[in-house]
Parts: C-alpha cells; structure tokens; sequence
C-alpha cells in the first residue's frame, strides 16, 4: 500500500516548487509577468546544460552553441530598453 519515495519523483517535485516561488518573489519585487518568466526559462535552459554534460555525459558540441548564444543574446536584448 505505501512504498517509499524515490529521489527520482522527489527532485523534480523541489524543482518546480522553487520555479514557481522564484516567480512569485520576481513578481512582488516588481518584475514584469513575461520578462520574469523568459528570464527564469532561459536561465533554466542555461543551468541545465551543464547538468547534462556531468551528470548524463552528453557531447556538447560547436553545433549546439548556437542556443546558449540566442538565450545570453535574448537575456541582453532584455535589459537593454
């Protein structure tokens, strides 16, 4: 009937609970919905490439760079108003 958690179904779970409070902190600090948002996306995306490098061994090769270059040159186009 009860079997333990796994950290598999854990993790994740503190993930997105930490997402969603670091949108709500951005927002009742002042941030605009869509920027808060796409800046925690991208900055996600960024954190999580080398996740993937160390802990899943994935090739992170020249053709790939082109997305972490988008998301620092969306990041830049973002604060520049």
């Amino acid at each position: 009937m009860y079997s333990p958690f796994n950290w598999t179904s854990i993790v994740p779970g503190i993930s997105i609970v930490g997402l969603e409070l670091g949108y709500l902190l951005a927002y009742r600090a002042g941030w605009n919905i869509s920027v808060g948002s796409l800046v925690a996306n991208i900055l996600l995306a960024l954190i999580l490439i080398p996740t993937g490098i160390m802990l899943y061994h994935e090739k992170f090769k020249l053709t790939k760079v082109m997305g972490p270059v988008f998301c620092i040159a969306g990041l830049i186009l973002i604060n520049k108003k």
